[in-house]
């Protein structure tokens, strides 16, 4: 790394935290356990990009998926009330294939990625900093990133909408 700060054996620990909590989202009974996990599921991505020198990811992976995701799918999750998902076998009719297609896309992914040339980038990074993405989001892309928080906002108004009508049924 180029600070010279990336400590190998803390993001093992964070990777193996990530794999964890993922493994928790998938395999809790109820819902919400897998929702929590899903936070600290990102919580430790946002640990690795920060073990990766990238503040700026990091602070994003906090802001858009533990804030805001998280908060939108168990809010979804309070507004179902549906409390536990039916028990499910570890292996059924899918799981073979799953599993053939993932390790086919494993081979293809590491033969790419070992035969490409790349050259490392040294010294100096490559990627924009802050006030760079900020000149690019609000200047090039303002309509596309107002368009999305517009669609954010309709989505939270019909949440509330459905919630009160079943409020008034019920």
């Amino acid at each position: 790394m180029p600070g010279g700060d990336f400590h190998p054996w803390l993001f093992v620990i964070v990777a193996a935290w990530v794999l964890v909590c993922g493994l928790g989202v998938v395999l809790f009974r109820k819902v919400m356990y897998s929702a929590v996990a899903m936070v600290f599921c990102f919580l430790g991505v946002a640990f690795a990009y920060a073990l990766l020198n990238a503040p700026l990811l990091a602070v994003v992976q906090v802001l858009v998926y533990v804030g805001a995701i998280s908060v939108v799918i168990i809010f979804a999750i309070m507004l179902t009330e549906v409390h536990s998902g039916p028990l499910r076998l570890f292996f059924n009719r899918q799981t073979l294939a799953a599993a053939l297609l993932s390790l086919a896309a494993a081979a293809v992914l590491a033969v790419a990625g070992l035969s490409s040339e790349v050259e490392s980038v040294g010294e100096k990074s490559l990627t924009p900093g802050v006030r760079e993405l900020s000149r690019i989001v609000f200047d090039r892309f303002v309509f596309p990133f107002e368009f999305v928080s517009l669609v954010l906002v309709a989505a939270m108004v019909a949440a509330i909408v459905l919630a009160r009508r079943e409020e008034e049924r019920g």
